[in-house]
């Protein structure tokens, strides 16, 4: 049996993943045997009501349940947060035609889809529910450099040459992670030779709280509903035309967007900047080694064409906290593998599961049009006459079936 006196988790990246991981834990029952430390390289950005972000999510309502258990989601409900009740997919000319896909939340009684939330609003408030954690330590402007994990500890070094140990290190730093790559955990990975660009648009129709999107033979175009009615646009194109429509002048921007959503919202006019980021898969082989855990796009990335990263990512978050609670709870050693794999064992096949479909969906409308298209289109077609399917796509994309953590149930014991 483990004492568990100086007890402590770092946590690298203060990104929603990883804020949330350490709300969860401030908040856990192993919250006085515990001291969090938070590393974060980059300034944590301020929300402010009239900029919005351009990077936003579609937020399930297990990812609601886990930011209300966090503390924060009434705080972000109260400041900007737009539902969407409605979800209209197609491939083609007509979005109310064959081929088209209507997802509707009444019919599986729940108010809404989920919500779109800005990353910026997010991480703002979950970090300052922290700042009032006494046992929470926020390190900003601090790159980890070296890491070596022992039997009863890890070592982390910065940049600036401070060393220090903990008991449990939690990589939450993206797909392009720091301590994945020092600690040598293997990944599987493949570009998609695309990249999305996002951008915030006012149209002459209004959104309807709907999510639009449409398959289009060079990626899917997506709208999504912001509060102050104009749309989120996220468009996935070969690399080659998402770079020439970036430098593009607003003009010509527009007018090229405007024809790729077939008038679905109207007349279309730029309301924001333009941002692109390449799109790539990514899965790590491992999610932990002795004494480190991987969450969020560290261990998982996927194509943003049905937008849920950041709702698996949130899921990491809950399960781990819960993991690591239980364990300290339980007079275990956190760090340990045996520990750790627990966690891996609850995220690694779900995460894979989500991956997989979601790269197959990509590949299915990337294929041909004219020998595919009829058949794409059976296929919505069938699966919106099916109510049996539609619900259960439904219930699984808003999370409110199979197995949950925790934190992301309908009633938190």
């Amino acid at each position: 049996m483990s004492d568990t006196r100086d007890r402590s988790i770092t946590i690298v990246g203060a990104g929603p993943v990883g804020l949330t991981v350490a709300a969860l834990m401030a908040r856990s029952r192993a919250n006085p045997a515990l001291q969090i430390r938070i590393l974060e390289p980059r300034p944590i950005p301020t929300w402010k009501p009239a900029d919005t972000d351009l990077r936003v999510y579609a937020l399930s309502r297990a990812s609601q349940r886990i930011l209300e258990h966090a503390g924060v989601w009434d705080e972000i409900a109260a400041a900007m947060v737009s539902p969407y009740r409605a979800m209209r997919v197609w491939e083609g000319d007509d979005p109310f035609g064959s081929g088209s896909l209507y997802f509707d939340c009444a019919e599986i009684g729940e108010p809404d889809l989920g919500h779109i939330v800005e990353d910026r609003l997010i991480r703002d408030r979950l970090f300052s529910s922290l700042t009032d954690c006494s046992n929470v330590e926020l390190s900003v402007g601090v790159e980890v450099a070296a890491v070596r994990s022992g039997s009863r500890d890890v070592e982390i070094e910065t940049q600036t040459g401070e060393t220090f140990s903990s008991t449990v290190l939690v990589a939450a730093d993206g797909g392009a992670s720091t301590v994945r790559e020092l600690m040598s955990l293997p990944v599987t990975k493949a570009g998609y030779g695309q990249e999305a660009i996002v951008a915030h648009v006012e149209s002459s129709e209004p959104h309807r709280e709907t999510a639009w999107q449409r398959f289009l033979a060079d990626g899917p175009l997506a709208f999504l509903p912001l509060a102050d009615g104009r749309s989120s646009v996220v468009w996935s194109l070969s690399s080659s035309e998402a770079q020439r429509l970036a430098s593009a002048s607003e003009a010509d921007f527009i007018a090229e967007l405007s024809a790729a959503s077939g008038g679905a919202l109207g007349d279309l006019r730029a309301s924001s900047a333009r941002a692109g980021f390449p799109l790539q898969v990514l899965h790590a082989r491992h999610y932990c080694a002795p004494r480190v855990a991987l969450v969020g796009d560290a261990a998982h990335t996927i194509h943003p064409l049905a937008g849920q990263g950041m709702n698996l990512g949130l899921l990491d978050a809950a399960v781990l906290a819960d993991t690591l609670s239980e364990a300290i709870c339980r007079h275990e050693d956190p760090g340990d593998l045996r520990v750790l794999r627990r966690y891996e064992r609850q995220r690694k096949g779900a995460n894979l599961k989500t991956l997989l479909a979601m790269d197959a969906l990509h590949r299915l409308f990337r294929l041909p049009g004219p020998l595919f298209a009829p058949l794409r289109a059976a296929g919505l077609s069938a699966v919106d006459a099916s109510g049996f399917a539609k619900r259960r796509l439904m219930r699984e994309a808003l999370g409110i079936s199979g197995e949950l953590p925790r934190a992301a149930r309908r009633h938190v014991a």
